[in-house]
């Protein structure tokens, strides 16, 4: 048989997917002609490219029930459509052509070579492997039967627990954690055992607790992995003596948010002449956490840190991320730092990275080094020197960045607090100030001086890129822009200095936070790449992330690979052992980015919406973010959103202009258009649902 013939039918006799190796085994098990592993792989990639099999990851094979469909990750919207990530680009998949497949799946598409109105569009035809293994939801009881209802609208149909054989008891209305056995098919409905009750609907912490579950997020490390964190020590005298450089005697400091409990980042600076030398430092975490180590299986497989609205789920154990690689004040530290000498306009002219030992000065909080910078009061004459000098320089770095191009969006955060029992109280609005963005700016300047070397260096890389704007996104954002009666209208084609333009016109305009918002979403996601590319949003040329290794994977990554060029050693392990795997290590981390962030905007909406729920009939103003047939959404001050439905809107009958997003009632003439402003009166708030349906007032 001919080799080729030989793996796809090896592969389509497997339960799971194989790499090379796999393969070459389960032929020799079978009796068959011995194949050396190599020409098995040659034989995978050939497949490969005929469209008879997919690479899933990590060198592992699948074959493909037909040939050439596209394989990417199923994202699926709470109105039921999604999206497929995949080489071609984003694949709309409707809610009628999902075919079983659930959010997270990896799936085999059919496009549709007509595409649809939102771009390309197809249907999933083969699961390839399934990203959802447990359900969280609200339990009821049917007799023998259990059924779980999902909280995630993306999980369509109900899950069966067969009762008599469930070792929980839960009680109806419980929200409870099952672990799926069978998957719903055209036939059968998806089945399940119950794994863990998480307490009565509505009870403090729950709804947080559904979300981790909803996101498959990793609470809790394995004793294997805390053991190996904790048996880990400093060792400055001997890595000094190993040549790390000694950098204690600059002044160093940290800035970063009141509540912060682990710090990556350290600055110190120096006036030059006429400019300034700045280094920053950051947390050596690649020297505790080799490649492959059981800290680091751990780490890759979290890739980030997610920041819940009650809670912190690290990518890293607390003796690593607070203790050990934390630049605590007056604490010698291991870091790797990027020193830079820039001339007056904040143009960096020499620079150098190399493993440092460092300690911590002072450590400040944004808000103590604005209320210094507004009013003075400084604690010693040392740290305000410091402080001024780098509000100047990176006044000036930052300056530059606007001067090529780069984007500058003035958001604002709103996080929501907590009383002890974690319900919320009350929702404070964060905007940028001059400390945020000094240190936003330093950190940009050695992410870019690190992305440079590496790119000279011609050595392996995990670079931050950012795509040019999707063109429908634009055209979308442009009649927008007409409406408004902005001096910039034609988006097609933009470069980051139109957007700058279009910024700059909205700042201090009642509309500055709905036209920021609708521009962010024409952009497109920024993510990791082994490859050389663009940032859109920077209009940088060569762009990484260096800076916060505690807790984000790529940073980790990265640090490896530069300690690896400067001490030549990239083709030796373990470096050369990890270098291999950097393409599905970006998408990966990029995947896990995403969906830490969509776990942490989830955690501040339901928080939102609770707070909500006590303010039933109050009136509240707002502005228009979205209008629709059925209605009107509705962005109050503290970034609560809400529907205003046109049933509510009775004093006449409403339509949609949809080419200039807006309501017209037919009878007064009446219109409500995106980003007026309006007053409402909120009628109810679902937090099961993360629901607030509002009317006009």
């Amino acid at each position: 048989m001919r080799p080729d013939k030989l793996v796809l039918k090896t592969l389509r006799s497997a339960s799971t997917p194989l790499d090379a190796a796999g393969v070459a085994g389960a032929v020799e098990l079978g009796g068959g002609p011995g194949l050396d592993v190599e020409r098995v792989a040659n034989v995978l990639r050939q497949l490969e490219k005929s469209g008879l099999v997919a690479d899933v990851g990590n060198g592992m094979y699948l074959p493909l029930k037909e040939r050439h469909l596209v394989v990417g990750r199923l994202s699926v919207n709470r109105r039921g459509f999604g999206f497929v990530s995949s080489p071609l680009g984003d694949i709309y998949v409707g809610k009628r052509d999902m075919n079983g497949a659930m959010h997270g799946d990896t799936v085999g598409v059919r496009v549709d070579p007509r595409g649809s109105h939102l771009g390309r569009s197809g249907e999933v035809v083969q699961i390839i492997e399934r990203g959802v293994t447990e359900v969280v939801g609200r339990f009821e009881r049917h007799g023998k039967l259990g059924i779980v209802v999902p909280t995630d609208p993306r999980i369509r149909g109900d899950l069966f627990i067969d009762l008599p054989r469930s070792e929980l008891s839960p009680h109806p209305n419980d929200i409870v954690v099952a672990r799926i056995t069978r998957y719903a098919d055209r036939r059968d409905a998806m089945q399940g055992v119950l794994t863990e009750v998480l307490g009565p609907e509505g009870a403090p912490g729950v709804d947080v607790e559904i979300i981790i579950r909803e996101h498959g997020l990793a609470t809790e490390f394995p004793t294997d992995v805390i053991e190996a964190a904790e048996a880990l020590r400093q060792d400055i005298d001997g890595e000094l003596a190993r040549g790390r450089r000694d950098v204690r005697d600059l002044f160093t400091f940290t800035i970063d948010p009141a509540d912060a409990r682990d710090f990556d980042d350290a600055i110190s600076i120096e006036r030059e002449g006429k400019g300034f030398r700045l280094w920053v430092h950051i947390a050596d975490v690649s020297h505790y956490v080799p490649w492959d180590s059981v800290v680091d299986v751990e780490a890759r497989h979290r890739a980030t840190s997610v920041y819940l609205v009650d809670r912190v789920l690290p990518m890293l154990p607390e003796h690593l991320s607070n203790v050990i690689c934390s630049l605590n004040p007056q604490e010698d530290r291991l870091t790797f730092t990027v020193e830079m000498v820039l001339d007056k306009t904040g143009l960096v002219e020499r620079y150098e990275c190399y493993p440092s030992v460092i300690r911590s000065d002072r450590r400040f909080d944004y808000d103590q080094v604005q209320g210094w910078f507004d009013g003075g009061g400084f604690p010693d004459e040392q740290s305000e020197r410091a402080l001024t000098d780098f509000r100047t320089v990176a006044a000036r770095i930052h300056e530059r960045r606007i001067a090529r191009g780069g984007l500058d969006f003035d958001t604002v955060e709103a996080r929501v607090t907590l009383d002890d029992r974690g319900e919320p109280i009350d929702v404070v609005l964060r905007s940028r100030t001059e400390a945020t963005n000094m240190i936003e700016e330093a950190m940009i300047a050695a992410n870019e001086v690190v992305a440079r070397h590496m790119t000279t260096a011609k050595a392996p890389m995990v670079y931050r890129i950012h795509e040019d704007p999707d063109a429908d996104a634009l055209a979308q954002v442009s009649v927008i822009l007409k409406e408004f009666g902005y001096p910039v209208q034609e988006l097609h084609g933009a470069t980051p200095a139109t957007f700058q333009k279009i910024v700059a016109f909205a700042h201090g305009r009642p509309e500055e936070r709905l036209i920021n918002s609708l521009v962010l979403r024409a952009l497109e996601r920024a993510r990791y790449v082994d490859y050389l590319g663009p940032h859109f949003g920077l209009a940088s040329t060569a762009y990484t992330h260096f800076t916060s290794p505690i807790r984000r994977y790529p940073d980790l990554i990265v640090h490896r690979l530069l300690k690896a060029q400067l001490s030549r050693t990239l083709d030796m392990p373990p470096t050369s052992l990890m270098v291999p795997e950097l393409e599905w290590l970006a998408e990966h981390s990029s995947t896990m980015e995403r969906e830490a962030e969509a776990a942490e905007d989830d955690s501040q909406k339901v928080k939102l919406v609770a707070l909500m729920a006590r303010h039933l009939g109050e009136v509240f103003g707002g502005i228009i973010t979205g209008v629709v047939g059925f209605g009107l959404f509705v962005q109050l001050e503290n970034t609560a959103e809400g529907l205003v439905h046109v049933d509510t809107m009775a004093d006449d009958y409403y339509r949609l202009d949809a080419e200039r997003f807006l309501l017209r009632g037919e009878a007064t003439g009446t219109s409500y258009r995106l980003g007026q402003q309006v007053t409402v009166r909120v009628l109810d708030a679902s937090v099961s649902e993360r629901r607030l349906d509002f009317e006009l007032a």
